[in-house]
């Protein structure tokens, strides 16, 4: 009997420690330590459920499922899939009618159809669901986007390269700028000097005296990611930047001439692919390639992840 209880308070304990919830989730701590699954991915996959915004493989009668309504014991590990990623495009569909009401803040995309202050996606003719909200959260709202706390989450806001271009500053348009794989809002620190809005500006930043400080001033709103066509765009050629994806990570190899020879690829490897097979073998011992150490991708600037289409 003690040795039964001591098992059930080792599975409970496991269970506790394994607790994605998005509630506490923060984009700039965010290193791809679990996949990015798209809304098209969630939906497509008989298997894959949403548990706020936390994508599980377990039977369920719906999609959209909230942690009170599965048992904690099908939200382990052993279930995980990853992060249900929300494009800006298709959280602008999110407006209430027909569809959830959904609202982003600080990266997290949150459901507010319940809440009777969101009625018909309006919240009190200030705001509209389907729009990305931090910064009038929290220099607007009385309550601030700690509010939100009191709201199911939904998935993580992400952008691809193309949808940030749209966000260059220009036209009345926000001024975002990707580092490090987040996004971030700098609209509110205007005018704001050699920012090359609306793209990934990893290395461009870097060399900007005092960028960490601006950033500081920012609100992280989201996360860049990259599926195969996109980061085939980044190949290196004819002034665009260099990337390589490893795992559901995207590395900017952009100037270092010894990149090949760092990752043990042949002399006419290209960028703008994945290199993910490089660092594995399906043949075990019996391997004769020689494979590079996973911790030279360290070397590398990250400036994005894998969405998983």
């Amino acid at each position: 009997m003690k040795n039964i209880l001591v098992l059930l308070s080792l599975s409970i304990i496991a269970t506790m420690l394994f607790s994605l919830n998005l509630a506490q989730f923060n984009v700039k701590n965010f290193k791809g330590q679990y996949p990015l699954i798209s809304l098209n991915r969630l939906l497509q996959t008989d298997e894959f459920v949403s548990v706020e915004g936390v994508v599980y493989r377990i039977n369920a009668p719906k999609k959209f499922l909230t942690r009170a309504e599965v048992d904690a014991k099908f939200l382990d590990e052993s279930n995980l899939v990853g992060i249900l990623a929300i494009n800006i495009n298709e959280l602008t569909t999110f407006t209430g009618k027909g569809k959830q009401a959904l609202v982003a803040a600080n990266g997290i995309v949150y459901d507010v159809t319940p809440s009777r202050h969101w009625s018909g996606g309006q919240h009190k003719n200030r705001h509209t669901a389907g729009e990305e909200l931090t910064h009038e959260l929290v220099r607007n709202s009385p309550h601030g986007v700690g509010k939100m706390a009191n709201v199911k989450p939904f998935g993580v806001l992400i952008f691809t390269p193309e949808q940030l271009a749209k966000f260059n500053g220009k036209n009345r348009a926000k001024s975002y700028i990707a580092f490090q794989g987040v996004v971030y809002d700098l609209s509110h620190l205007r005018p704001v000097p050699n920012y090359p809005f609306g793209t990934e500006a990893t290395s461009e930043l870097l060399k900007i005296p005092n960028y960490a400080d601006t950033l500081s001033k920012s609100y992280a709103i989201g996360l860049l990611v990259f599926d195969e066509e996109n980061l085939a765009k980044f190949d290196g050629q004819q002034f665009a930047k260099a990337f390589i994806k490893v795992g559901n990570i995207v590395y900017d190899v952009t100037g270092v001439p010894d990149w090949r020879e760092k990752l043990r690829l042949e002399p006419d490897a290209v960028a703008g692919k994945d290199y993910t097979s490089h660092f594995e073998c399906e043949l075990g011992e019996t391997c004769g390639h020689d494979h590079p150490e996973s911790d030279v991708l360290k070397q590398f600037k990250i400036v994005g992840f894998e969405l998983v289409k």
